[in-house]
């Protein structure tokens, strides 16, 4: 049996120290988390190094009532958590060994600090039996005053009176955070190639955190920038205007993935809260859910769904092979170039056929398949049933999944028309997960084309405040404020998406129809030529570019070089896919109503994910009094005018 153990303050090994008047375990001066039990388990060791501490003896002592089932999945469980909070494996042990069926043993070298308790005893002891002797005397007025201010002082300690506790201990309670951010995690494995995965854990961190209700977190987009950057953590929560920022590292080898995470105060660069995890690659998303978990009761805050019975918590075991094909897959399918979103797609269906039971990716797939048809880079036909295929069995295999929730929703809006459908998908997948900033953008275009001008606004805001430097987004916002007349506006976001990415094609056709509309036809046509530089459609722009030369006088080239545009958009469609409402567009530009309302209309036949947000902004303004226009709106359930009213229904 144990022996009483000895009663030692601090106890280290390693870069480790076990505090026991605390109940901590500390690294590097730094608190981990560690349950109650695994705690004691550590103690129990560390206080009888290099000896045999057995299971009968850990159960004696730390489950005394509990079940044999009980105790052996509960001690199986919290050698699990010591381990990953030391770094340690079952395999390779540094400090915890596991002898077969007997117990355990602590191998690593202890530093013992003993408590001066003894000597402290033997003087009030002595100090003690002098006071016995003595004849009791009155006590002075001066130590009852002194006593009613210990009282008080105490009252004070124990309520934390103007942080009273904090200045006689010297210990800095945790400091309230409302919002964070997720520094891309660095790579620590050996392969450079594996980038890609550290950068998936990053977005996998920040996924996991953007469920938590209280927490503005800031989105992966605005995160990337600072990839090994150089800025302090002070200069970075500066500049995203957060409270705390989470930094660690990834290290991916064989069939282990370890991840170690802090979490920092922001002004005060003060480390709150430290943790290393380590899983087998297999059981990556119950690694990322017990981070954010950690985080989450570190701040006093509540994951959407950590109430809900562990058999619906992250238990998914995954295929390595198709996670990675995943993982790449999102990487392309975030950008907006055609061939990196067709590559993107590629891996998707690639990790879907090796793995054919993860929601995530089917989601993802959604997606990519609707901004294709977005774009005019596949059919709407085509792009439809892929589409709401890929969502529907996404929501099949995770009904609490938000991306699930957004993906079919966009697929019953732009496809289907059915907006109210859209209106209810898309806040769920705000519900779910409010911290994301894309279900808030796809709202907020949602609510432009219903003609909600101010909640439109402040669904942007939103976005634009958990990703305030993504291109997108403040293109995006460009977009809204253009629909609603707020030229100004446009222009300033859409030049913002320039600063911050200057080959964002997108940021340069949004600020060319915003310039457009203010009359600013120079400026505005150079960068509807940018944009169609950066399309894929350099010899298009070549050409308009040339004849702009040769015209003189007021006015908008554009409209005067239509018919260039018309002509090559019809030579182009005879070898790959254009959509109609390119050539509606051109006839727009061209003045010519009639040929502009066929080819709007041969749009609509198509169900073009991008008519809706095309019918309600100023680009179709002189369109808007036609019958054939106002048909075409009704049919659509879209509002008649740009006035507030509420979303519709079907």
């Amino acid at each position: 049996m144990l022996q009483s153990w000895p009663i030692h303050k601090i106890i280290r090994f390693g870069a480790f120290e076990v505090d026991t008047r605390s109940g901590e375990l500390r690294k590097h001066g730094i608190r981990l988390k560690l349950q109650d039990q695994p705690f004691r388990v550590l103690q129990a060791l560390v206080e009888h190094p290099s000896e045999v501490v057995t299971r009968e003896e850990l159960q004696s002592r730390i489950w005394p009532s509990d079940t044999f089932v009980d105790f052996e999945r509960g001690l199986n469980n919290a050698v699990k958590r010591l381990r990953e909070a030391l770094g340690d494996s079952a395999e390779s042990p540094r400090y915890v060994e596991t002898l077969p069926k007997r117990g355990y043993r602590f191998i690593g070298n202890v530093e013992r600090i003993p408590a001066l308790i003894e000597s402290e005893e033997k003087r009030r002891g002595k100090e003690d039996s002098t006071n016995l002797e003595s004849p009791p005397r009155a006590i002075p007025r001066f130590w009852i005053a002194s006593g009613a201010l210990l009282t008080c002082a105490g009252l004070a300690f124990g309520f934390n009176v103007a942080h009273v506790r904090e200045l006689i201990t010297g210990k800095v309670a945790a400091p309230h955070i409302q919002s964070l951010a997720v520094l891309p995690l660095q790579n620590l494995s050996d392969d450079p190639a594996q980038e890609f995965f550290s950068d998936g854990m990053t977005d996998a961190l920040i996924t996991d955190l953007a469920k938590i209700a209280s927490l503005r977190v800031i989105s992966r987009t605005s995160m990337m920038r600072y990839k090994k950057t150089d800025k302090s953590i002070p200069e970075i929560a500066r500049e995203l205007n957060v409270d705390a920022i989470v930094e660690g590292t990834v290290q991916r080898s064989g069939d282990h993935v370890r991840i170690s995470a802090q979490l920092i105060y922001g002004r005060s660069d003060k480390h709150v809260w430290a943790q290393s995890y380590e899983r087998e690659l297999k059981d990556t998303l119950r690694l990322q859910a017990d981070v954010a978990e950690d985080v989450a009761e570190e701040i006093s805050a509540k994951l959407i769904g950590a109430d809900r019975p562990s058999s619906s918590k992250p238990s998914y075991r995954l295929d390595v092979s198709a996670y990675d094909d995943y993982l790449k897959g999102r990487n392309y399918t975030l950008r907006s170039v055609k061939g990196d979103i067709l590559t993107g797609i590629e891996f998707l269906e690639r990790s879907i056929h090796r793995d054919p039971n993860y929601a995530p990716a089917y989601a993802e797939l959604s997606i990519a398949y609707h901004v294709l048809a977005a774009n005019n880079y596949m059919s709407p036909n085509e792009a439809l049933v892929k589409a709401k295929g890929a969502a529907m069995k996404a929501l099949t295999l995770d009904a609490n999944l938000g991306e699930a929730h957004s993906a079919l929703g966009l697929v019953e809006g732009a496809f289907e028309w059915r907006w109210s459908d859209q209106d209810r998908g898309l806040q769920r997948g705000i519900q779910l997960a409010p911290s994301s900033s894309p279900p808030h953008e796809w709202y907020a275009i949602h609510l432009a084309a219903m003609g909600r001008k101010t909640d439109a606004v402040r669904e942007m805001t939103r976005a634009l405040d958990l990703d305030p430097f993504s291109p997108e987004l403040h293109s995006t916002a460009s977009y809204i404020y253009y629909v609603n007349r707020d030229y100004e506006s446009a222009i300033r976001e859409a030049r913002r998406a320039l600063e911050i990415d200057p080959i964002f094609a997108p940021g340069h056709i949004n600020l060319a129809s915003a310039l457009g509309a203010k009359s600013e036809f120079e400026e505005g046509f150079k960068e509807w030529l940018r944009y169609l530089q950066l399309s894929g459609d350099e010899e298009l722009a070549n050409e308009l570019e040339k004849a702009a030369a040769k015209l003189s006088g007021q006015g908008d080239p554009g409209q005067k070089l239509g018919y260039i545009t018309l002509r090559y958009y019809t030579e182009k469609s005879k070898s790959q896919y254009v959509g109609p409402l390119t050539i509606a567009a051109a006839y727009i530009d061209l003045g010519d109503k009639s040929k502009a309302l066929d080819w709007l209309d041969k749009s609509a036949q198509e169900h073009s994910p991008s008519l809706f947000t095309l019918l309600p902004s100023p680009y179709c303004d002189s369109l808007r009094s036609e019958t054939r226009f106002q048909d075409l709106l009704r049919r659509m359930n879209l509002p008649s005018t740009s006035d507030e009213i509420p979303a519709q229904s079907n």
